[in-house]
């Protein structure tokens, strides 16, 4: 627990030092620095707590490991945002929304958004050393194959997605890293499989519901059809994955099926009923259903495990 404290410790120590450097004496709103984190997208990162979740590691050691972990992961996603936001910032500028965000306004400059971007990745590197090795490779990979996504990848039809789906893999086994338990290769598959139903259904809403000149080249690759197609396979098979997780690991806890069954099919409702789809992480929040829904999933598996003792 101590040496958890020194760690959060340092963090801050850094975190100040950095921020004392990039904002000039106040020259910027520091509030345009945390937004090109992109906080809403933060969401995402929850994911790192499914291993302490579906592991039963509910001690505080372990779930003070993860919420440090965390928060690394929300500083290195940052960091890619702004990497991104940099190498975008001109066709950003033509769409409806991204033209908002603050390089794209210009309210923050290419130079000092990559000083910022650099000491992040500076930052989360020696924590992550600090705290775990393996860890500490997790989120270099994550980081590099994020670039690669930034000037290469996010422009290959099919691979787009697949990089995408990648990013949710290597958190969710960040998670299960930092605390050391067993990573079950359903549990892999089942987040396979749903960031690859979140990721094309983001690219159908791209492609139904933004203009061509305005969105990006790779989208006009797909059809509304390949990816409804897509949709069906990546949505049945995270329910199917999750099933034979449940089945063969934990069979227990067979109710949390139902929660995963209706998420999917509100979520499915949301796509292709009110043109949902376009911002995943927004849905989590402002969707109650969906909101409602993760909630008695997690409740459901908490209140077995005290209920059996396990």
């Amino acid at each position: 627990m101590g040496s958890m404290i020194n760690i959060l410790f340092r963090i801050q120590m850094s975190s100040q030092a950095s921020l004392d450097i990039l904002f000039f004496r106040g020259k910027l709103s520091s509030m345009e620095y945390v937004r090109l984190l992109r906080p809403k997208q933060w969401t995402k990162n929850l994911l790192l707590f499914a291993g302490a979740l579906f592991s039963f590691s509910f001690h505080l050691d372990s779930l003070l490991r993860v919420l440090i972990g965390f928060i690394l992961f929300c500083g290195i996603s940052g960091a890619v945002y702004i990497i991104n936001d940099i190498a975008d910032r001109e066709v950003d500028r033509l769409h409806p929304t991204k033209k908002d965000r603050p390089i794209a306004s210009g309210r923050v400059g290419v130079t000092q958004a990559l000083i910022f971007a650099i000491l992040l990745i500076l930052a989360v590197f020696v924590t992550s050393f600090l705290i775990d090795r393996g860890f500490f490779w997790i989120v270099i990979i994550y980081l590099v194959i994020n670039i690669l996504y930034t000037f290469w990848l996010k422009h290959v039809v099919i691979l787009d997605i697949f990089v995408i789906a990648f990013g949710f893999i290597l958190r969710a086994v960040a998670g299960v890293e930092i605390i050391d338990v067993p990573l079950s290769k359903w549990f892999i598959l089942t987040t396979l499989f749903l960031s690859l139903f979140l990721a094309t259904s983001k690219r159908r809403h791209e492609l139904l519901y933004i203009e061509e000149e305005r969105r990006r080249k790779v989208v006009n690759l797909y059809t509304p059809k390949l990816l409804d197609v897509f949709n069906t396979i990546f949505s049945t098979s995270t329910i199917v994955m999750f099933a034979l997780y449940i089945i063969t690991e934990h069979p227990e806890y067979w109710v949390s099926m139902i929660f995963v069954i209706y998420g999917i099919l509100r979520y499915l409702y949301l796509v292709y009923a009110t043109g949902g789809g376009g911002e995943p992480e927004k849905i989590l929040i402002n969707d109650p259903y969906i909101l409602t829904d993760v909630i008695l999933f997690i409740l459901n598996i908490v209140i077995i495990y005290l209920w059996k003792g396990v």
